[in-house]
């Protein structure tokens, strides 16, 4: 079976949705402590491998798990999800969609179904002692399907038992704080240290947004193709690009699929919602087929927003660094909420370890406890204030995107376009010219 065990502590301190007299006091399991672990050091730097987007494990779905394994992640429990998902169970066979020597790997993770608010943290934690990561990687209240890219180191040569015996996999680990909560896992990419494709960040910039013009939603079983407004991507060979993709004014609970043309809609999601809301979610697409991409939504219509804010090509100059998450701002132990339509500078390179000629970063943002629905927008510190989104909220509530953010000054900005809300930045990963 996937490896399930119980986290040895359980440090409320740097939960993302607990209440300001929680985080003052802490709490922690009866389980004696353990002395925390060292934080692995980071990865070598890393070109990135695209792929098409493919499920690698659900604990609703018993052929992409195990019957041992079958059920919802329960309270304070860490999950081993191998990145290599079965293609039959008789006879024994898995996908091996992340190579052996992959540093990092990119998924779209997901939690459906939770029994009460709560959070995953991803990380490359193998085997034991496993401490309570100091980060969240996504938010949820109770009953939400919410999703979120994430970027996570990968541990190599984990010993995973499964039908057809133990195998050495590489492996991601998810931790569940609290409550039960099904959770999936679909993979978009991985980075490799001999991968030719190097990214290179660009001035956010909006693609695409149905409500102007006509005002047409993307209907229910409907796919729109949609080309990503850079006329050089074919001659520079680019792979992939980096969206942030926003769902606002469904009529249906459904969810979005990204994915390169030319394919059969697959079976991932970047984006679930809920009649009403606005979410938007950070997406890695392949470009297989030129410069096209299409967006598929499953039922209902919806509005979709699309913003370009990077692209994998052998013409670009990053190379990626994964690293333990770090807390770089969290407004409720510094500072006090960001007032309305205020801007907070967060530095980047040369903290937290990271090296000072860092150009852009992989990030966690999260508004939590603010006064009105709004959003956040992260671009580079000194430039100015694009037309686009990074993270849209409602009152009261607590949301989190990832964000790959070019840097400015060795920072970013982080603007808050409506009422007053907490502010937390967590960096997950650095890119540097190579």
């Amino acid at each position: 079976m996937l490896l399930r065990r119980p986290a040895a502590a359980l440090a409320l301190l740097t939960a993302l949705a607990l209440p300001l007299s929680a985080l003052a006091t802490g709490t922690a399991t009866a389980a004696p402590a353990l002395a925390p672990a060292a934080a692995p050091a980071p990865t070598a730097p890393a070109g990135y491998v695209p792929v098409n987007p493919i499920r690698a494990y659900d604990t609703r779905n018993s052929f992409l798990t195990t019957w041992a394994s079958y059920s919802p992640m329960g309270p304070d429990e860490n999950l081993t999800v191998p990145l290599a998902p079965y293609t039959s169970h008789m006879p024994p066979a898995r996908a091996n969609v992340v190579p052996a020597d992959a540093t990092a790997v990119v998924v779209n993770v997901t939690a459906t179904a939770p029994t009460t608010d709560g959070y995953l943290s991803l990380s490359a934690m193998a085997g034991a002692p496993r401490t309570v990561p100091a980060t969240s990687s996504l938010n949820f209240t109770v009953g939400q399907t919410v999703s979120n890219l994430v970027t996570v180191p990968v541990a190599q040569n984990v010993s995973v038992p499964g039908s057809g015996g133990d195998q050495h996999l590489p492996t991601i680990n998810v931790y569940n704080h609290a409550g039960a909560t099904h959770v999936v896992i679909d993979i978009l990419g991985y980075y490799q240290p001999d991968a030719a494709a190097k990214y290179e960040p660009t001035t956010p910039t909006r693609l695409l947004d149905t409500r102007e013009g006509s005002g047409t939603k993307l209907g229910p079983d409907t796919s729109r193709g949609l080309v990503v407004g850079r006329e050089d991507l074919g001659t520079l060979g680019a792979t992939a690009v980096v969206l942030n993709v926003t769902v606002t004014d469904p009529d249906a609970d459904s969810f979005l699929t990204v994915f390169p043309p030319l394919q059969y809609v697959p079976g991932t999601s970047n984006i679930n919602f809920a009649p009403g809301r606005t979410v938007p979610n950070q997406v890695v697409v392949p470009l297989n087929y030129g410069d096209k991409i299409n967006l598929y939504n499953h039922v209902g219509s919806v509005h979709v927003i699309v913003d370009l804010v990077g692209y994998y090509s052998p013409a670009g100059h990053g190379l990626y660094s994964a690293m333990a998450p770090a807390r770089l701002l969290d407004t409720r132990t510094s500072g006090g909420k960001r007032p309305p339509y205020s801007s907070t500078t967060v530095p980047v390179a040369g903290t937290a370890g990271i090296p000072a000629e860092a150009t852009a970063a992989t990030l966690n943002v999260t508004a939590t406890e603010p006064d009105t629905a709004g959003h956040l927008i992260v671009h580079p510190a000194g430039t100015p204030l694009p037309n686009t989104s990074n993270v849209n909220f409602t009152a009261g509530g607590t949301s989190a995107n990832g964000v790959t953010a070019k840097l400015g000054g060795g920072g970013v900005e982080v603007a808050n376009r409506s009422g007053a809300t907490h502010e937390i930045v967590d960096v997950t990963g650095w890119f540097t010219n190579g």
